[in-house]
């Protein structure tokens, strides 16, 4: 068994809530956003079906970097939001905190191709008067820079790409650094992926993104684990959440929302985007076996469910076979849609919260289950009390995590 580390701070920008609270009550009604994607950026010649989240402008947050932050992009502003309720949520104060001792890791890679394609279609022809700040923004490390600016973090930090899996490697690598004592605080982030049209449309020809069967019914097209799946839908989204030993957290008397008590991290040895039920197994399993707890103690999965039928099959599959098969299971994509790089993150602070409140969330649109024989929570809330709970998150290149969470 590992150290505890605690979660103290968490922080959420989607497209059912900004701020936790928020988020909580529509993961309670089962509230969802689904529609056709209009920002710039995103057109083709048949509309796209996600959820999207409205502009955010972080200088009100930060005026005094309002210069610095005028020119940030969508996933960076909305960084700033996740990463400063987190902030406030832990008590963290600049007075209180030394900097050098605050870690950062941000998940995510290829961040911002939306922003990308659209400072090609507007400098495309004269591509001398593309703005300095592009040569800066264009890296996924300036989220980084502009987080450890705002907050003046300046421990070890740096991003990390896991595919759909991001989030979680985010949080992994932030509880390795707490671990390891490099940090006292650190603070992982899943950042929004904030795609264009062109890996929506290379996303749907590879068969991984919904189909158009849904076109006219939007708020049906997002189906994990039913019959009906085709594929996954898009949703934008942000989480931060700040982890800390449970010995620093109680001296300067900060909450815990929970434990991180293992995890998984296992690669398939593929580069294709099939999924692999024996990785799958081994990062739960890894996670059981870091917690030392046995399957028949878990109350709880938050599956990677996308939609996907090969997806949703392999992980039903590897569910089943490490024993996972009593478990409460939903999938909070079939509310927010795939937060891709920051669905890690996010659907761990989703599954806090179901732990905290006593309940699990609706499956949208789950009316004919894959496989019946599982303990499905379908289109209705229902009470639970969860002390050990698994969120799974698997990512191309064969990338598979599980995260294990308790509430002791």
């Amino acid at each position: 068994m590992i150290d505890n580390i605690e979660i103290t701070g968490m922080g959420i920008v989607t497209s059912i809530g900004q701020g936790v609270a928020t988020f909580k009550e529509a993961l309670l009604s089962g509230e969802t956003q689904f529609a056709y994607l209009k920002q710039p950026g995103r057109e083709s010649i048949k509309p796209f079906i996600g959820a999207e989240i409205p502009d955010i402008d972080a200088k009100t947050l930060f005026p005094e970097y309002s210069g610095l932050l005028r020119t940030a992009t969508k996933s960076a502003q909305v960084a700033i939001v996740a990463v400063a309720e987190a902030w406030q949520d832990a008590k963290l104060t600049l007075s209180k905190v030394n900097p050098e001792r605050v870690g950062l890791v941000v998940g995510g890679s290829n961040l911002q191709q939306r922003y990308q394609q659209q400072t090609w279609q507007r400098y495309h022809s004269r591509q001398e008067f593309i703005r300095p700040t592009y040569g800066l923004t264009f890296w996924d490390t300036d989220i980084l820079g502009l987080i450890s600016q705002c907050f003046q973090i300046q421990g070890e930090g740096y991003s990390v790409g896991g595919a759909s899996a991001s989030g979680a490697v985010a949080i992994i690598h932030a509880a390795r650094q707490i671990l390891m004592g490099n940090s006292d605080i650190c603070i992982a982030l899943g950042a929004l992926s904030d795609l264009s049209g062109a890996e929506f449309q290379a996303l749907m020809n590879l068969g991984a993104m919904g189909s158009e069967r849904f076109a006219d019914r939007p708020d049906l097209a997002c189906r994990p684990f039913d019959q009906d799946h085709d594929g996954f839908i898009y949703g934008e989204g942000c989480g931060a959440v700040i982890l800390e030993k449970t010995n620093r957290a109680q001296q300067r008397g900060a909450k815990s929302h929970g434990q991180l008590k293992g995890w998984g991290l296992a690669l398939d040895g593929n580069r294709s985007p099939e999924p692999s039920q024996k990785g799958e197994e081994r990062a739960i399993n890894t996670a059981l076996a870091m917690a030392d707890l046995q399957p028949e103690s878990i109350d709880y999965v938050n599956t990677h469910g996308t939609g996907s039928p090969l997806g949703d099959k392999t992980e039903v599959a590897a569910l089943k076979s490490v024993g996972l098969h009593r478990c409460l299971l939903n999938s909070t994509k079939s509310l927010i849609g795939h937060c891709l790089t920051a669905a890690g993150v996010v659907e761990a602070i989703a599954t806090i919260l179901q732990m905290k409140f006593g309940f699990c969330h609706p499956t949208k649109n789950l009316v004919t289950p894959i496989d019946a024989s599982l303990n499905w929570v379908k289109e209705t809330s229902v009470q639970a009390e969860i002390k050990y709970a698994i969120s799974n998150s698997f990512g191309f290149g064969g990338i598979n995590t599980a995260l294990l969470i308790a509430q002791e």
